[in-house]
């Protein structure tokens, strides 16, 4: 079935010795530092993740001097485990293993990206883009990670080329987009295992998501609209498939006020519910 649905007194006086104030400028230092990780260039078994790319570590984008790639490129192979470490010990825990931000920082990886959560502790994204950034990856392989890809804010936007996104059966959304934010799976990207509970692609606040000929199996929560504003999800020009379990729910509208949502070019079949709202089919 091919849908198309439209669904606001105190004072203090603090003296600081010298080694105090110089342990402020190392962190304020080192801040400035980590907001660009490992996004240089080319990555390498050595890198420190700060002259150069190391191939195990999570990758942070701001635009600035070691933030931008090579001309907005990065390549060499890279394997990020979001529960493991690198250089000396590095976690990459504490954040996406992709993150982008800032306005006009728009990043390339063009050689193969593998990501994975070997202890399935890390509850960040795989993928991360906000604050107007912007995001290719050519090719990318993620599985059993939390959450897949995450954008926020209009102007932001993430393009996957070719390669395959899984998520835990724990986690959350294969796709989540907010404030207006743009994600687009080209024809060939494929999606693995999904959440057994959340939904595959969540929309809040607005935003539009685009899915070409993509297929997503198994899936208890199809599409969710929160929030207001205005929200997009397309198939492209070949139709995506959403294939629902038992007790499923394929469309859900959750917003209020001004929200209004559009569905195109989707298929949506299995033995659940095709659409509802707050609990009830649509249809």
């Amino acid at each position: 079935m091919v849908m198309r649905r439209v669904l606001k007194h105190h004072v203090c006086l603090c003296v600081l010795s010298t080694a105090v104030l110089a342990g402020l400028v190392l962190l304020t230092d080192q801040n400035k530092v980590y907001a660009g990780l490992n996004c240089n260039g080319v990555a390498n078994s050595s890198g420190d993740g700060i002259r150069s790319d190391n191939n195990s570590g999570r990758i942070e984008c701001d635009g600035r001097s070691n933030g931008k790639g090579s001309g907005g490129q990065l390549s060499g192979k890279r394997t990020i485990d979001m529960s493991g470490t690198w250089t000396r010990g590095t976690s990459n825990s504490d954040g996406p293993a992709v993150k982008v931000h800032g306005r006009g920082t728009n990043i390339t990886i063009s050689s193969e990206l593998k990501i994975t959560d070997s202890s399935k502790s890390n509850t960040y994204p795989a993928i991360m883009v906000y604050d107007r950034g912007g995001l290719t990856v050519n090719n990318v392989n993620a599985t059993g990670v939390y959450k897949g890809i995450e954008v926020k804010g209009s102007g932001s936007s993430v393009i996957v080329v070719k390669g395959s996104i899984g998520v835990r059966t724990d986690g959350g959304a294969v796709i989540e987009v907010s404030g207006g934010g743009d994600v687009t799976l080209n024809r060939g990207v494929t999606v693995g295992t999904v959440s057994a509970s959340k939904e595959v692609i969540l929309i809040n606040n607005g935003g539009n998501v685009t899915v070409m000929g993509t297929s997503f199996t198994g899936v208890q929560k199809g599409i969710v609209f929160k929030g207001t504003e205005k929200a997009n999800v397309s198939g492209g020009a070949e139709g995506a498939t959403i294939n629902l379990t038992s007790g499923g729910t394929g469309i859900t509208m959750q917003g209020s006020g001004g929200a209004s949502a559009t569905v195109m070019s989707m298929t949506i079949q299995g033995k659940g519910s095709t659409g509802g709202y707050g609990g009830r089919s649509l249809f």
